[in-house]
């Protein structure tokens, strides 16, 4: 049986349990802005956005395994509401992730229901399947060229710790020029869960280099066994090119070649 464990949004129940290296901003072009960005009701104070980055990456970037693992959650990094909102503006869905935008908007209802002192109240009903928090940060900011940077920022979720249970993070990219965010995509993440004895994993790893930007997505799943008792894990890869055509993106699966 092939599961995935994806896409699992607010208040969600899914079926009950059957068992159990950059170099310092200041003078790049991608780092000189105004005071405040706007975009339709949000104003931002870029400045201090960006100074959630700490500095300004060249290319060639490689995402590997440990990145998203790797992420400190810290305070000085962590998203506030408007940020998150002027970072996914002009989201862009493709068929690179089953998470999409379901993280992000998991991440602005949590921050308004700690903001409304209404989390507690919350944690106390949750139940299986039902997400349990989600919060967003900084994580890096690549230039491309002179006038263009990504803003590479992540999401942190799980649900309630029991089966079925699902958690990790989805790494984003917004399209940095002119003071002003063009497009958001999802380009990266690191999930998993289960709903025992059935499990599923993805890992999507993101580059830039040569000028090609390329995300690869690694699907595992199992549960099932086999005749002599042995696990049956199966997997899929598959390859997306990613573009920025007058700063939206635009993501478009590679075919396999055919042997």
């Amino acid at each position: 049986m092939k599961i995935h464990l994806a896409t699992i949004g607010l208040g969600l129940l899914l079926t009950s349990c059957g068992g159990e290296s950059g170099t310092p901003a200041g003078d790049s072009d991608t780092a000189k802005t105004d005071t405040v960005a706007v975009i339709p009701n949000i104003t931002i104070d870029v400045p201090s956005l960006l100074a959630k980055y700490p500095a300004v990456s060249a290319l060639p970037f490689n995402q590997d395994s440990a990145y998203l693992a790797e992420m400190e959650m810290s305070d000085s990094a962590k998203l506030l509401a408007d940020e998150v909102r002027f970072l996914s503006f002009n989201f862009v869905e493709s068929d690179l992730s089953y998470s999409g935008k379901s993280s992000i908007d998991d991440a602005l209802f949590f921050d308004s229901l700690k903001t409304a002192g209404g989390y507690e109240s919350y944690v106390e009903v949750l139940d299986i399947g039902m997400m349990k928090d989600a919060n967003a940060y900084a994580a890096q900011h690549i230039a491309l060229d002179d006038s263009t940077g990504l803003l590479l920022w992540y999401v942190d979720f799980g649900t309630y710790e029991a089966c079925p249970y699902f958690s990790g993070k989805t790494l984003y990219a917004s399209v940095f020029r002119n003071n002003e965010v063009k497009s958001c995509t999802l380009i990266g993440e690191s999930s998993g869960g289960g709903d025992a004895p059935y499990w599923s994993e993805t890992q999507i790893l993101f580059s830039v280099e040569n000028g090609k930007m390329i995300a690869t997505k690694t699907d595992r799943n199992g549960g099932d066994t086999d005749e002599e008792g042995n696990d049956i894990v199966s997997e899929s890869l598959v390859t997306y090119e990613l573009v920025i055509v007058d700063g939206m993106w635009q993501v478009t699966e590679i075919a396999a070649p055919v042997e």
